[in-house]
C-alpha cells in the first residue's frame, strides 16, 4: 500500500489494521453488518440472561 499515492486499508484484518495505524494510513471498514452482529448479538444475549435471572429471582421471592 505504501507504493500508491494515498494508502487506504479497506476491510483490514487485525494485522493490517495495526500496520495502517502505525503508518498513518486511512482505514475504511465496510463490514457494518458483521460488526453490528459481533457487538449486538452478545449484548442481546447478556440482557436476555439478566432479564431471565431477575424474573426467576422475583418469582422465587413471591413464593416465599
Amino acid at each position: 500500500l505504501s507504493l500508491v499515492g494515498t494508502a487506504v486499508a479497506i476491510n483490514p484484518d487485525a494485522a493490517l489494521r495495526d500496520l495502517a495505524r502505525e503508518r498513518g494510513w486511512e482505514i475504511r471498514d465496510f463490514r457494518t453488518a458483521r460488526k453490528a452482529a459481533r457487538i449486538g448479538v452478545p449484548s442481546a444475549l447478556a440482557l436476555g440472561a439478566l432479564g431471565g435471572a431477575l424474573a426467576a429471582a422475583v418469582s422465587r421471592r413471591d413464593r416465599a
